[in-house]
């Protein structure tokens, strides 16, 4: 028969892991331990202690899909560190442009002044649109 791990033998019969190795302790439920240590349940003990086996409809997805799935996961992660290195960098370059001034009185807003004149905004803008041709570039 097959045998199959703690995990696996509390999903089959529908306990908890906490109840398997209660009946492992007690000795009502024989098991075997593989070379790296872990412990092995046959499914025909399973079924002698605590009857027919639970089995689910849905079978586990294959490791290929599972192995696609984690290849696309790392593409994904590896794609969003490149972006927040890039935020990272940004946001050092903006950290390094000087103070923007502040005005000893409440600008006075006239017909006649035009905000893009404003030099802080202005520093500021050229700063953003070097940063975005050096990202695009």
């Amino acid at each position: 028969m097959a045998s199959v791990t703690v995990n696996e033998a509390a999903r089959l019969v529908g306990r908890s892991r906490r109840g398997i190795y209660r009946d492992m302790a007690s000795g009502r439920l024989a098991y075997k331990t593989d070379r790296d240590g872990h412990r092995r349940i046959d499914t025909s003990e399973l079924e002698r202690v605590h009857g027919p086996l639970r089995m689910h409809e849905a079978a586990p997805p294959s490791r290929a899909t599972d192995t696609d799935q984690n290849g696309d996961l790392i593409a994904e992660i590896r794609a969003l560190r490149d972006e927040l290195a890039g935020l990272r960098e940004e946001v050092a370059q903006l950290r390094r442009l000087p103070a923007p001034e502040t005005p000893a009185a409440p600008p006075q807003t006239t017909p006649e002044s035009n905000p893009t004149d404003d030099k802080p905004v202005n520093l500021f803008a050229k700063e953003m649109a070097a940063l975005r041709a050096r990202r695009k570039g």
